[in-house]
């Protein structure tokens, strides 16, 4: 009976032991820190107008071992092109929470940042903003200025023109009005609406009188007109064709097998023999 009583004794011994050096972490003397967004607050996928502070907060939870950790440093920071971040670092309050103020970038589109935690499960963490296109302030030609076309052809290129703020971002939806201000031609259309680059564009045809023409283009987003300015050009009513024995040559831009040229309604061609044999 008395050695049954002494190792009863030493078993409840040992366990104290453990229990004094296990504590209360679920892995011993190694607890598991976590770093996470913080549920339902978190600020992420937000969406506002270019270098503006976004309205809600990034914010993180920090946990060890499942229990909000306070005193935990958190390092913020924005990618490259997406804006900045203030504070950089924060340490976690009583709830095991950090925050920052994030200010998106200049360029419109996805943007990135991230919270930090050495050692933390889950570091570093991302977080998306979208930046979409401020105040319309510039208006400005991108395509087809200054092109030339026969009487009743198209204009090879189309008329273009971008409306973007200030940060150089097109603005998509702007209603862009187009009217021949002199000269030949013609416009495709009254009107057209930029698309998600902030590029408006018009077809353009020539008239049948040779000389310039103008096409403005306007809106009432920007102050300022557009002027474009094109030429209607005359064909010639002379041309010559050197024939061989088995190909025909223009003198204009030398193509053969066969000749491709075009004159004016009216012209004349002159054909001159230069081969043996049949003429």
């Amino acid at each position: 009976m008395q050695m049954m009583l002494r190792r009863a004794g030493a078993v409840m011994l040992v366990g104290a032991v453990l229990s004094a050096c296990g504590g209360s972490s679920s892995n011993g003397n190694n607890p598991v820190t976590t770093i996470a967004k913080t549920s339902g607050s978190s600020g992420d996928a937000q969406t506002a107008t270019v270098a503006t502070a976004l309205p809600t907060q990034l914010s993180v939870t920090v946990t060890e071992d499942g229990a909000a950790k306070a005193g935990a440093t958190v390092t913020w920071s924005a990618v490259a092109g997406s804006g900045s971040v203030a504070p950089l670092t924060m340490v976690t309050d009583a709830g095991g929470v950090a925050t920052t103020t994030w200010t998106i970038g200049t360029v419109a589109g996805a943007q990135t940042a991230r919270a930090t935690l050495a050692g933390a499960t889950g570091s570093p963490l991302s977080f998306t903003a979208t930046g979409t296109a401020g105040a319309a302030t510039a208006f400005t030609k991108t395509a087809g200025d200054g092109q030339s076309a026969s009487p009743s052809a198209a204009f090879a290129t189309a008329l273009a023109v971008e409306v973007a703020d200030q940060f150089g971002n097109g603005i998509s939806g702007v209603t862009v009005d187009w009217a021949v201000q002199s000269g030949s031609a013609t416009v495709g259309a009254a009107s057209s609406v930029t698309n998600a680059s902030g590029i408006a564009t018009i077809t353009a045809t020539a008239g049948v009188t040779a000389g310039p023409a103008v096409v403005r283009a306007t809106n009432a987003t920007v102050a300022g007109n557009l002027d474009f300015t094109l030429n209607v050009v005359q064909l010639p009513l002379t041309r010559g064709v050197t024939v061989a024995n088995f190909s025909f040559t223009s003198d204009a831009n030398a193509t053969s097998d066969p000749a491709i040229d075009t004159i004016g309604v009216g012209g004349t061609v002159t054909w001159t023999w230069v081969g043996t044999g049949s003429t």
